[in-house]
């Protein structure tokens, strides 16, 4: 049986290796998804294809900001964040901004595809409406994330002995509970589940009314571009929900026995089971790329 130091031992060099790896191969994805949505001339001209390059800059920056902070802390034991509040504060709001901005994005492409399967609602999936759409999404979920600069800081225990950078015991971490389940965790997946199967059934009902009229040709041409989009939106959020519940629920955990008594070997091991759960987040972004 491994003891506390070889379990931690073992998480750094998993940290060291993985962390690194989803780094780099995702921000090369995203790089190469921006460069091929925009270069491709069917592509570029399409509003999903806006809303997936700024999805992919999105999950790059979350990359290379979150997880290098988590590779540094995990890895390398470099945590400003327990002794600098502001930086503990600036930490939190740009987890939960850039964990959510990107994940918007790929939502509202995933509308976007069910607006172009709507014959009457054409006008509202247009380029000039996806901009400002991306603009108020970033500006909704800069104001919203700011509850994270007001209660989140740096903290001491009352011996002195251990600093740590989180939220106190309260109101507030119950309330942080739930909006990671509901707001973080299932909000962007259910509406792209939504979408998705709308999305579907609007294609199959034009194929069936294309069909009567006998221009099956023009339609198979189309429907095989939507297609190919929508199909790679519901892989990504398969496997989204797969990597990205686990740190959901164990936040909702958390919040719930925030209130009881632990152990320090329960302490331990439920920080190590978060780090892990917060590494397949960082696969999840590769997902994406």
């Amino acid at each position: 049986m491994w003891t506390q130091a070889e379990f931690t031992l073992f998480q750094k060099y998993v940290f060291i290796v993985l962390v690194p790896i989803a780094i780099v191969v995702g921000s090369i994805g995203s790089i190469l998804n921006v460069i091929v949505f925009s270069i491709s001339t069917k592509l570029r001209k399409s509003p999903c294809s806006l809303y997936l390059i700024f999805s992919s800059i999105g999950f790059m920056a979350y990359l290379n900001v979150v997880a290098l902070l988590k590779l540094l802390q995990v890895g390398f034991a470099i945590d400003p964040s327990v002794s600098w509040s502001w930086f503990c504060k600036l930490k939190f709001y740009f987890v939960g901004f850039l964990l959510m901005l990107p994940r918007t994005y790929l939502a509202l492409a995933g509308i976007d595809r069910y607006l172009m399967s709507i014959s009457n609602q054409h006008r509202l999936s247009s380029r000039k409406v996806a901009v400002k759409v991306i603009i108020i999404t970033c500006l909704f979920w800069m104001i919203i994330c700011v509850h994270n600069i007001i209660f989140y800081d740096a903290l001491t225990s009352s011996n002195g002995l251990v600093h740590t950078c989180s939220s106190s015991p309260g109101a507030y971490s119950t309330f942080l509970s739930f909006y990671s389940v509901f707001i973080n965790g299932l909000s962007m997946p259910l509406l792209m589940v939504i979408f998705g199967v709308l999305t579907v059934r609007n294609l199959q009902r034009h194929r069936n009314q294309i069909q009567d009229n006998n221009t099956v040709g023009t339609f198979q041409r189309r429907k095989k571009q939507e297609y190919v989009i929508l199909r790679m939106l519901l892989v990504q959020l398969i496997v989204n929900i797969i990597l990205t519940l686990p740190v959901t629920f164990y936040l909702c955990y958390s919040g719930l026995t925030q209130y009881t008594q632990k152990s320090s070997f329960r302490v331990f091991i439920e920080n190590y089971t978060y780090n892990f759960f917060t590494l397949l987040q960082y696969i999840s972004a590769n997902n994406y790329s």
